[in-house]
């Protein structure tokens, strides 16, 4: 029947279905005897509205209304069929019993010789909070009974109205927390039967069942906390700083409050005796036997501290920076290139080694850059030029230099400064003593010098062997270096100098229109010093870990016409074949390896034999 059809027509309601029967519905055969509780279907349109009626009812004076109250009864009953059957209602029965022995142990009242919060009722507390469901009554499932909803059964009862001896927090801070004195007897003759471990310092509290259990077998243990060797840390072993500020504990002993003075936190680091600080620079006054000023130096693993003023008798902390030098160091603030040496802000500067760095720095001594350090009046429009923090190679443009005075562009003082000098120089065709430089920064990778010798073979008649004349050699020279971009105006100078690079591999032609090669100068720290030799190939490569300039101001902005969209960095693979300036030949003279020597003057030969 259509939903519609009953609708129009409620008098024609009939359930077709009211004999099928459930069984057999276990693969194979078999009758599980679910659902446990079954319900009857309606037989007349009258039964049918009166479920609707009840279902609809008024939300009070219970939840739920009526309908409420009427489904609480079957499940009542659906559960009570399940909790009878075996052996599925026996498994939950026993699971929830595990379960609740699992809690941790709580100071409770007791249920059949345990906590009543580990108890379990066999299902009884259960089947009360179903049946009145909707009532808004809760019923704890924990307890043989419902003693846990009387008051004087509850934890903050139970442990209000304790014998202190008996109580189990009281007595974990005297054994495991509280500092003993002298003739003390730290716990009671009922610690071992509270669950706390009286004989190991490592251990806290321990008891049966509990979370560290599994369905309530095993056992719980709580542990102290170790340090970072593995050592438990024991609070009662520490030093007591009590100021005039105290207040009186359980056993009406001195424990530490909030100090009467205002504390300096940009100026406190710590106490000690020894470090002659005054009482408002710890922030503890008092004038007492226990006043900060008695109080002994710590030490310890790890701990240490320097005397504020050096005397003759404390000559340990020679070696360290004293209190009020670590007091007066500032937060280096972006744009401050300069490097100070600490070691000469220690005690005793004669006990180590010290040096005035200056502003030598990798930023400022090579020109490495620092975009990070933009100050912080800088950092507003970052389209701003900072020419501190820029690589000063990769502005470095290209530069034209003539033999043999070209060399002072390698300077250790100009502006292309690197740590290893790294150029490549196009000699121009028509004017040779000339050449066009191009400075990179020497991020060099792979590199490998590949020497073979050329002989050539020939058989004699009536001989097996080959005779061998030695034809000449070749080298090939090859490595990789890397281009990268830090700021947005070196883009453009790099990309001028990587293309003019790769031009050289294409021909030069002369007014008459003849194709002409491209000869390179090398230089590769002193491995080769404007060597001259052929570029026979180039690679580029842009990483996938690589970033693309977007050339885009922003959404509102628009694109940045002073931008391409290009590779922020590049990897450059080189072959490179040397053609030696000095006649190459067997001898310990011979500068083959290496082209230049110490000094821009002088060969190889009279570096390596001097």
């Amino acid at each position: 029947m259509a939903l519609r059809d009953l609708y129009n027509d409620p008098a024609k309601f009939k359930y077709n279905s009211k004999d099928n029967k459930y069984s057999k519905d276990i693969r194979g055969g078999g009758y599980s005897g679910q659902p446990w509780q079954k319900v009857k279907p309606p037989e007349t349109i009258d039964q049918l509205n009166s479920l609707t009626t009840e279902a609809l009812s008024l939300d009070y004076p219970i939840r739920g209304g009526s309908y409420e109250e009427l489904a609480a009864r079957q499940d009542f009953a659906r559960i009570d069929a399940f909790l009878s059957n075996y052996p599925q209602g026996k498994a939950f029965l026993d699971k929830q019993k595990g379960l609740l022995f699992s809690n941790p142990l709580m100071e409770s009242g007791r249920s059949g010789g345990d906590v009543n919060t580990r108890v379990y009722s066999n299902g009884r507390n259960l089947m009360t909070q179903i049946a009145e469901g909707g009532t808004g009554f809760r019923h704890p499932v924990s307890g043989l009974g419902r003693e846990l909803e009387l008051f004087e059964n509850t934890y903050e009862y139970i442990v209000s109205h304790k014998n202190p001896t008996q109580n189990r927090l009281i007595n974990l801070f005297n054994i495991k927390i509280k500092k003993q004195s002298p003739g003390e007897l730290l716990f009671s003759n009922s610690a071992a039967a509270l669950g706390i471990n009286t004989v190991n310092n490592g251990e806290l509290f321990f008891y049966t069942g509990g979370p560290g259990s599994l369905y309530g077998l095993g056992t719980t243990i709580i542990q102290r906390s170790t340090n970072s060797l593995g050592v438990p840390m024991d609070t009662s072993q520490a030093p007591l700083f009590v100021g005039s500020n105290y207040r009186r504990g359980l056993f009406n002993d001195k424990i530490q409050a909030r100090p009467s003075t205002t504390i300096d936190y940009s100026k406190l680091l710590g106490a000690s005796k020894v470090s002659g600080l005054k009482p408002n620079e710890t922030g503890i006054t008092g004038a007492d036997s226990e006043s900060i000023e008695t109080q002994n130096q710590q030490s310890g693993a790890g701990y240490i501290r320097a005397t504020k003023n050096p005397s003759p008798d404390v000559t340990i902390f020679s070696s360290t920076m004293g209190y009020n030098k670590i007091r007066e160091q500032q937060q280096r603030k972006p744009g401050n290139l300069t490097v100070e040496d600490f070691r000469n802000k220690v005690i005793d500067t004669s006990t180590i080694q010290t040096r005035d760095y200056g502003k030598l720095n990798i930023s400022t001594r090579v020109g490495i850059g620092d975009p990070g350090a933009r100050p912080s009046n800088q950092r507003k429009n970052t389209n701003d030029k900072w020419v501190e923090g820029q690589d000063k190679v990769n502005m470095y443009n290209i530069e034209t230099l003539t033999s043999p005075t070209g060399i002072e562009g390698f300077s250790k003082s100009n502006g292309n400064r690197d740590i290893i000098k790294f150029v490549f120089e196009t000699v121009n065709n028509d004017i040779p003593n000339n050449s066009n430089a191009m400075f990179f920064r020497a991020f060099l990778t792979d590199y490998s010098d590949n020497h073979s010798a050329e002989w050539q073979s020939k058989k004699y008649a009536g001989r097996g062997e080959n005779f061998y004349t030695y034809q000449g050699f070749e080298r090939q020279v090859s490595f990789n270096f890397k281009v990268a971009a830090q700021s947005r105006y070196e883009m453009k100078i790099l990309y001028k100098k990587l293309n003019y690079l790769l031009s050289t591999l294409y021909p030069d032609y002369n007014s008459s229109g003849f194709m002409r090669g491209n000869f390179t100068k090398l230089t590769i720290g002193d491995l080769f010093v404007r060597t001259p030799g052929i570029l026979t190939s180039l690679n580029l490569t842009v990483s996938n870990e690589a970033s693309w300039e977007i050339a885009i101001n922003g959404p509102e902005g628009g694109d940045d016409k002073d931008m391409l969209e290009v590779p922020q960095m590049i990897d450059v693979s080189v072959n490179f074949i040397p053609i030696l300036s000095q006649l190459p030949q067997n001898g310990v003279n011979s500068p083959i390896l290496l082209t230049a020597g110490g000094g821009n003057s002088s060969v190889a030969s009279t570096w390596l034999n001097s």
